[in-house]
Protein backbone atom coordinates (compact mmCIF):
# COMPACT_ATOMS: atom_id res chain seq x y z
CA UNK A 1 0.00 0.00 0.00
CA UNK A 2 1.36 3.21 -1.35
CA UNK A 3 0.75 6.28 1.30
CA UNK A 4 0.99 9.72 0.38
CA UNK A 5 2.73 12.20 2.20
CA UNK A 6 -0.12 13.80 3.80
CA UNK A 7 -1.44 9.97 5.03
CA UNK A 8 2.18 9.70 6.65
CA UNK A 9 2.72 10.36 10.55
CA UNK A 10 3.86 13.59 11.17
CA UNK A 11 7.38 13.72 13.03
CA UNK A 12 7.74 14.12 16.72
CA UNK A 13 8.27 17.10 18.02
CA UNK A 14 10.09 18.34 20.93
CA UNK A 15 7.56 19.64 24.02
CA UNK A 16 8.03 23.55 24.34
CA UNK A 17 9.42 24.16 28.13
CA UNK A 18 6.98 24.51 30.97
CA UNK A 19 8.05 24.42 34.46
CA UNK A 20 6.13 25.13 37.91
CA UNK A 21 9.92 25.54 39.48
CA UNK A 22 11.11 28.64 37.81
CA UNK A 23 7.52 29.70 36.40
CA UNK A 24 8.69 29.64 33.04
CA UNK A 25 5.90 28.98 30.42
CA UNK A 26 6.07 28.97 27.00
CA UNK A 27 2.90 31.49 26.33
CA UNK A 28 4.77 34.31 27.20
CA UNK A 29 8.33 33.47 25.22
CA UNK A 30 7.88 34.76 22.14
CA UNK A 31 10.06 36.49 19.19
CA UNK A 32 8.62 39.64 20.13
CA UNK A 33 9.61 39.19 23.94
CA UNK A 34 12.61 36.96 23.96
CA UNK A 35 15.12 39.10 23.98
CA UNK A 36 13.48 41.32 26.95
CA UNK A 37 13.15 37.73 28.89
CA UNK A 38 16.79 37.07 28.11
CA UNK A 39 18.21 40.22 29.55
CA UNK A 40 15.48 40.55 32.39
CA UNK A 41 16.94 36.75 33.70
CA UNK A 42 20.71 37.51 32.92
CA UNK A 43 20.99 40.67 34.08
CA UNK A 44 19.28 38.97 37.83
CA UNK A 45 22.26 36.61 37.17
CA UNK A 46 25.08 39.00 36.54
CA UNK A 47 23.54 40.28 40.27
CA UNK A 48 24.39 37.21 41.79
CA UNK A 49 27.69 36.62 40.43
CA UNK A 50 28.73 40.32 41.12
CA UNK A 51 27.16 39.67 45.04
CA UNK A 52 29.26 37.49 47.64
CA UNK A 53 27.81 34.16 47.08
CA UNK A 54 29.81 33.01 43.80
CA UNK A 55 31.34 29.90 46.06
CA UNK A 56 27.64 28.53 47.31
CA UNK A 57 26.29 25.35 45.34
CA UNK A 58 23.31 26.02 43.65
CA UNK A 59 19.94 24.33 45.07
CA UNK A 60 19.16 20.96 42.39
CA UNK A 61 21.28 19.24 40.09
CA UNK A 62 24.25 19.71 39.07
CA UNK A 63 25.61 20.26 42.35
CA UNK A 64 28.01 23.31 41.04
CA UNK A 65 28.60 26.60 42.38
CA UNK A 66 27.02 29.80 41.77
CA UNK A 67 29.88 30.90 39.43
CA UNK A 68 29.84 27.24 37.62
CA UNK A 69 26.44 27.96 36.37
CA UNK A 70 27.12 31.39 35.73
CA UNK A 71 29.96 30.63 33.71
CA UNK A 72 27.55 27.96 31.69
CA UNK A 73 25.08 30.47 31.56
CA UNK A 74 27.79 32.65 29.32
CA UNK A 75 28.68 30.24 26.82
CA UNK A 76 24.96 28.96 26.51
CA UNK A 77 24.65 32.88 25.28
CA UNK A 78 27.96 32.79 22.99
CA UNK A 79 26.78 29.26 21.65
CA UNK A 80 23.36 30.13 20.68
CA UNK A 81 25.06 32.20 18.36
CA UNK A 82 26.72 29.66 16.58
CA UNK A 83 23.85 27.43 16.78
CA UNK A 84 21.51 30.14 14.73
CA UNK A 85 24.46 30.31 12.31
CA UNK A 86 24.18 26.69 11.36
CA UNK A 87 20.54 26.53 11.74
CA UNK A 88 20.86 29.45 9.25
CA UNK A 89 23.65 28.20 7.14
CA UNK A 90 25.51 31.50 7.86
CA UNK A 91 28.47 29.49 9.79
CA UNK A 92 32.26 31.31 8.77
CA UNK A 93 35.00 28.28 8.07
CA UNK A 94 37.60 28.87 11.02
CA UNK A 95 40.53 29.29 9.43
CA UNK A 96 43.49 26.98 10.67
CA UNK A 97 46.14 27.98 12.92
CA UNK A 98 49.39 27.16 13.72
CA UNK A 99 49.06 28.56 17.62
CA UNK A 100 47.88 26.18 20.04
CA UNK A 101 45.28 27.82 21.73
CA UNK A 102 45.50 27.73 25.50
CA UNK A 103 43.21 25.56 27.29
CA UNK A 104 39.92 28.00 28.82
CA UNK A 105 40.55 27.65 32.63
CA UNK A 106 37.29 25.48 34.46
CA UNK A 107 35.03 27.33 35.41
CA UNK A 108 35.74 27.16 39.18
CA UNK A 109 38.93 29.49 38.46
CA UNK A 110 37.08 31.63 36.44
CA UNK A 111 36.55 35.50 38.28
CA UNK A 112 33.24 36.12 38.98
CA UNK A 113 33.28 39.84 37.90
CA UNK A 114 34.55 39.49 34.96
CA UNK A 115 32.20 36.21 34.24
CA UNK A 116 29.63 39.07 35.02
CA UNK A 117 30.58 41.61 32.60
CA UNK A 118 31.46 38.66 29.86
CA UNK A 119 28.04 37.60 30.26
CA UNK A 120 26.38 40.81 29.64
CA UNK A 121 27.96 41.84 26.65
CA UNK A 122 27.30 37.93 25.26
CA UNK A 123 23.37 38.67 26.21
CA UNK A 124 23.13 42.41 24.65
CA UNK A 125 24.72 40.44 21.36
CA UNK A 126 22.28 37.84 21.33
CA UNK A 127 19.14 39.88 22.63
CA UNK A 128 20.03 41.98 19.51
CA UNK A 129 19.76 39.12 17.36
CA UNK A 130 16.78 37.46 18.60
CA UNK A 131 14.92 41.31 18.30
CA UNK A 132 15.58 41.39 15.09
CA UNK A 133 14.46 37.24 14.12
CA UNK A 134 11.72 37.69 11.50
CA UNK A 135 8.12 35.67 11.82
CA UNK A 136 9.75 32.78 8.99
CA UNK A 137 13.45 32.84 10.94
CA UNK A 138 11.42 32.20 14.35
CA UNK A 139 9.76 29.51 12.78
CA UNK A 140 12.56 28.12 10.82
CA UNK A 141 13.55 24.53 11.03
CA UNK A 142 17.11 23.25 12.39
CA UNK A 143 17.99 20.90 8.76
CA UNK A 144 20.11 18.88 10.95
CA UNK A 145 17.82 17.66 12.38
CA UNK A 146 14.68 17.69 10.69
CA UNK A 147 12.66 14.69 12.22
CA UNK A 148 12.40 16.47 15.56
CA UNK A 149 10.87 19.81 13.77
CA UNK A 150 13.34 21.98 16.00
CA UNK A 151 12.55 25.39 15.22
CA UNK A 152 14.10 28.88 15.98
CA UNK A 153 11.75 29.76 18.58
CA UNK A 154 11.74 26.08 20.30
CA UNK A 155 15.39 25.98 20.36
CA UNK A 156 14.96 29.96 22.23
CA UNK A 157 12.69 28.90 24.79
CA UNK A 158 14.06 26.28 25.91
CA UNK A 159 17.70 28.50 25.83
CA UNK A 160 15.58 30.63 27.85
CA UNK A 161 14.42 28.26 30.39
CA UNK A 162 17.65 26.64 31.36
CA UNK A 163 19.00 30.27 31.93
CA UNK A 164 15.65 31.09 33.75
CA UNK A 165 15.77 27.60 36.09
CA UNK A 166 19.37 28.07 36.41
CA UNK A 167 18.90 31.67 38.07
CA UNK A 168 15.91 30.29 40.23
CA UNK A 169 17.98 27.30 41.59
CA UNK A 170 21.85 30.06 42.34
CA UNK A 171 19.02 32.10 44.71
CA UNK A 172 17.54 28.81 46.10
CA UNK A 173 20.94 27.59 46.98
CA UNK A 174 22.11 31.37 48.29
CA UNK A 175 18.51 31.39 50.64
CA UNK A 176 19.40 28.23 51.85
CA UNK A 177 22.78 28.18 52.36
CA UNK A 178 22.03 31.69 54.38
CA UNK A 179 19.52 30.03 56.48
CA UNK A 180 21.78 27.28 57.69
CA UNK A 181 24.53 29.43 58.54
CA UNK A 182 22.21 32.44 60.04
CA UNK A 183 20.87 29.39 62.27
CA UNK A 184 24.35 28.35 63.15
CA UNK A 185 25.54 31.77 64.17
CA UNK A 186 22.09 32.50 66.77
CA UNK A 187 23.51 29.07 67.81
CA UNK A 188 26.48 29.88 68.47
CA UNK A 189 25.62 33.42 69.78
CA UNK A 190 23.26 31.80 72.36
CA UNK A 191 26.02 29.29 73.72
CA UNK A 192 28.38 32.39 74.01
CA UNK A 193 25.88 34.34 75.88
CA UNK A 194 25.28 30.92 78.12
CA UNK A 195 29.10 31.09 79.12
CA UNK A 196 28.84 34.43 80.64
CA UNK A 197 25.63 33.75 82.04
Amino acid sequence: MNLTASALPSPPRLPAPECTRCSFTSETCDRYTAADLLLHWTTGWQRVLTGPGTARHCAGAPAWSVLEHGCHVRDMCLLFHQQLDAIFGTARPIAPSSVTPEPPPSYHEEDALRVAGELGRAAAALAGRLAALTADEWEHEDPRLPDLRLTVGLLTRHLLHDISHSLHDALRGIREHDAVTGTAHRQDDRKAAGSHG
